[in-house]
């Protein structure tokens, strides 16, 4: 299993700016199955908005989990996520605390980076991806990863299986 250090090392300079708005505090988690971004995945698709609740913590855990494999993380403090999930067309059944936007898909919940890097190596005519509710174990989760995460596409508010990760 790979650390977060370990994940960090071969990214180099990439890693290096995009954490330099980190918080210098490590996150109380680690996920160590990741593995880095397949070279075909351009940087400039690694900038993702993270929409969130300003008082929420596991936003920030996740962030920094994403940050940690070279995102650039935007966070977007906001009031009112349900008109964000709207705008997005996520189901209810679908959202969890934080709604991510990246290369033009929504990414709703603790969503691990394989299924994100899927949903970009593969560019599907979806509006994103889910992993509904706050899984522990998932990326920025406390707890154990009882089993895969079952990540659900989502197409004009219907859902599909997309992928277990």
């Amino acid at each position: 299993m790979r650390t977060r250090r370990r994940v960090l090392l071969p990214l180099g300079a990439l890693i290096l700016a995009a954490c330099s708005s980190a918080p210098s505090a490590s996150p109380a988690w680690t996920y160590g199955d990741v593995t880095p971004a397949p070279s075909g995945v351009v940087a400039a698709v690694k900038v993702i908005d993270v929409f969130k609740s300003p008082a929420c913590g596991c936003c920030h855990e996740w962030e920094a989990y994403l940050r940690g494999l070279g995102y650039t993380v935007k966070s977007v403090p906001t009031d009112d996520m349900g008109a964000v999930k709207a705008q997005y067309r996520l189901p209810q059944d679908t959202w969890s605390c934080h709604t991510a936007v990246i290369a033009g898909y929504a990414v709703e919940g603790h969503v691990p980076v394989e299924a994100i890097e899927d949903l970009l190596a593969t560019r599907p005519a979806i509006d994103g991806i889910a992993l509904p509710g706050m899984p522990p174990g998932s990326p920025g989760m406390p707890g154990v990863k009882a089993g895969p995460f079952e990540v659900l596409a989502v197409k004009n508010g219907a859902v599909s299986p997309f992928g277990s990760y």
